[in-house]
This record gives C-alpha cells, sequence and structure tokens, in this order.
C-alpha cells in the first residue's frame, strides 16, 4: 500500500528554495567564472591564482549540486510542472554538496592565509636567483596544486556517511502515484543527528574556520597598519605626501575587503548555522527565527559571491585607488608647474629690471662723458691785406 506523501511546504519556501535560489545560484556561475576569466588576464602570484580558482571551481560544484539537489524540485512545484521530480542522482548529489561546502570554506581559509604571508612576509614571494627556479613544470603545478587536493580528498571522506541520508519512497499526491526524497533512519537517528550534523560538520565547515579566518584577517590587518605607519613617518619627514596618501588609500581598500569578508561570513554561514544548531538542541524550546529555506538561500548566497568579492569588489576598489592616486599626481604637476612658472615670472622681472638698470647707467655714463669733452673752436679763414 503507497502512502501518502507529505504535504509541500509554503509558498514562501517553495519561493525561495525555487525561483530565487535558481536565479542566485545562475548568477553565482556567471560571477565565478567572470572571475576565473579575470584571474587570467592579469598578473597575480602563481599560489594566489591557484587558491582563487580553486576556490571559484568548488563554488560553481556547490552551486551546480544544489540547484539539482532541491531548487529545481522546489522550481518545479511552485510553478506546478511536475508531480516526479525527483530521482536517483538529485539524492546522491546531498553528499556533493555538503562537500563542496566544507572544501570552499576550507579553500577560503587557504586564500586568507596566503593575503597573510603576502602581507607580513613579502620577500617569501620574491623572485629568487634563476638557477634556484630553474624545476620542472610537473614539480611547480604538483606543489602548487597539493594543498587543494588534500582538501578536497579530506572533505570527501569527511562526508561519506551524507550518500546515506536520504531515500526515494512511492507515495500518491493528489490522486497519483509520485515519489518523495524521505529521511533515511540513519538521518532520523537522534546521535547522528546532533553529533555528526550539528556538532562535527558545524565545526568543520563553519564555526573552525570562521575563527582562523578571522584570527588571519586580523593579524593581516595589524601587520599591513604597523608596516603603513613605519613608512608614513618616512614619507612625511620626506615631504612626499602623495605617496603618504597612497598607502593610506591603500590600507582603507584592505580594511574595507576584509571587513566585506568577515560580515558575510559571519551572516550568511555562521548565523544560519548558529540557529540550526539551536534548533537541534533537545531542550530548546523556542521558536524557529531563520527558517529552514532562508538557510539554504544565506548559503548559497555565500557561496555565490566568495570569488567575486575576491576579485571583482577588489579590483574595483584598487581601480578608485589609483584614479585618486593619478589625480594627486595630475594635481602635484599642476602645483609644481605653477611655482615654475610663478619663479620664472620673478626672474624674468628681474632681468627686465637689471636691463633698465643697465641702460639708465650708459645714459649717465654718456652724458657725464659728453660733459667732459671740451670745447673745440670753430675752424674761420682771414683774406689777407
Amino acid at each position: 500500500m503507497t502512502n501518502e506523501c507529505p504535504s509541500l511546504p509554503s509558498s514562501w519556501a517553495l519561493a525561495f528554495d525555487g525561483p530565487i535560489s535558481t536565479i542566485v545560484i545562475v548568477g553565482g556561475i556567471i560571477g565565478n567564472v567572470y572571475s576565473m576569466k579575470q584571474l587570467f588576464s592579469r598578473s597575480i602570484n602563481t599560489s594566489m591564482l591557484v587558491s582563487l580558482t580553486g576556490l571559484a571551481i568548488w563554488d560553481i560544484v556547490l552551486l551546480i549540486a544544489a540547484l539539482w539537489h532541491h531548487s529545481l524540485w522546489a522550481t518545479l512545484h511552485y510553478f506546478n510542472l511536475s508531480d516526479e521530480p525527483w530521482a536517483s542522482e538529485m539524492v546522491s548529489l546531498n553528499a556533493l554538496m555538503e562537500c563542496g561546502h566544507i572544501t570552499s570554506t576550507w579553500m577560503l581559509i587557504e586564500v586568507t592565509a596566503e593575503r597573510f604571508f603576502a602581507v607580513t612576509r613579502p620577500f617569501k614571494f620574491a623572485p629568487v636567483h634563476r638557477k634556484q627556479r630553474r624545476k620542472s613544470y610537473a614539480r611547480v603545478v604538483g606543489g602548487l596544486i597539493r594543498t587543494p587536493l588534500i582538501m578536497t580528498l579530506a572533505a570527501c571522506i569527511i562526508c561519506l556517511p551524507c550518500t546515506g541520508e536520504y531515500r526515494l519512497e512511492k507515495c500518491m499526491y493528489k490522486g497519483k502515484e509520485s515519489q518523495q526524497m524521505l529521511e533515511t533512519d540513519l538521518m532520523q537517528n537522534m546521535a547522528y543527528k546532533i553529533l555528526y550534523r550539528t556538532v562535527f560538520l558545524s565545526i568543520m565547515k563553519t564555526f573552525g574556520p570562521f575563527i582562523i579566518i578571522t584570527f588571519l584577517t586580523v593579524s593581516t590587518l595589524k601587520s599591513m597598519r604597523k608596516s603603513m605607519d613605519s613608512r608614513a613617518s618616512i614619507l612625511i619627514a620626506q615631504g612626499q605626501n602623495h605617496l603618504f596618501q597612497a598607502d593610506r588609500d591603500k590600507t582603507k581598500s584592505l580594511q574595507a575587503i576584509s571587513i566585506m569578508l568577515l560580515g558575510k561570513f559571519l551572516f550568511l554561514r555562521c548565523l544560519p548555522t548558529a540557529m540550526a544548531t539551536i534548533q537541534m538542541l533537545p531542550f530548546n524550546n523556542t521558536a524557529n527565527f531563520l527558517p529552514l529555506y532562508l538557510s539554504h538561500f544565506f548559503l548559497l548566497f555565500n557561496s555565490a559571491t566568495n570569488c567575486f568579492v575576491f576579485v571583482v569588489v577588489k579590483s574595483a576598489f584598487e581601480t578608485r585607488r589609483l584614479k585618486r592616486i593619478r589625480q594627486r599626481h595630475r594635481e602635484l604637476v599642476a602645483q609644481h608647474a605653477e611655482q615654475v612658472l610663478s619663479i620664472g615670472k620673478a626672474l624674468a622681472g628681474d632681468k627686465l629690471l637689471l636691463i633698465s638698470e643697465v641702460e639708465f647707467e650708459n645714459q649717465s655714463s654718456e652724458e657725464d662723458t659728453f660733459e667732459l669733452q671740451p670745447m673745440m673752436p670753430a675752424s674761420s679763414t682771414s683774406n689777407p691785406v
């Protein structure tokens, strides 16, 4: 005997899980592809290039898995297009989606660590002697992608239990036989749900990475500020105020990007995970302040904007900073031109004054010479008597 299918979520839940999430997923995929295109068209450190590329790739994998896992089902039900949306492939993608969450978060840690080392240890990325750089391409590529591969393998091992969390079961929906994705006995086990899903996965993909990223970001900002303060004292003593202003703009840009990333991670990742953790507590009797569909939406929006903030938004800040530098340079050149012009006018005025004084002295000397000359007698002819 076929059981009745569970009732569908509310229209708001279907709208967020379906069309709205689909728009975010498609926009996130386009944004990550565009970010990768921008990365390969610039001159950037190779390690940072590999890290940002890995972050973009895993965010794309996560978004595609989320689209096929639940957003497509919600979209079809929202528009009443299908009564049998589920397939075995959709159910199996649950583990891939969790693996994408963990790997993309760990790649975010690696990108933050690369920024930290680039600021605190700039000579680590300086070019070395050519003889030391003569290595095979296999060793270079292997060394660069070793960390992302290790992260991916570890995330796949961690997410293996997620493959058995859901199952397909036939049921009756509106008088028609359909298939519904239901939780397995493993997912209904309270010890598994609390210890693995709530505690372990929350630490591995949310709270633990947030602590590491926060520590690295704060350390990067402190080192950057300390370095810029030491450089500012030298520039101000030398009278190079335009370079001092450029360094201050660079520091503000780094602070803005860091605060944006931390705030985004805190609001879009930590808040939904914390609310879900509170709801899983057995003694919790409070209402669900953040519905499940909003949690899914926040997580997808975070993954859709990670690489976009690192590449596109940072590029916009850099472009704005360079425009200010060029504007200050123009003002400095104009100021120097005005100073040169004023000096030239002053020198020209002094030259004219000197010329007039010399002419006056020449005229005076000529008059004095004329006055000192003796009077010559006029020549006369006498007739003889």
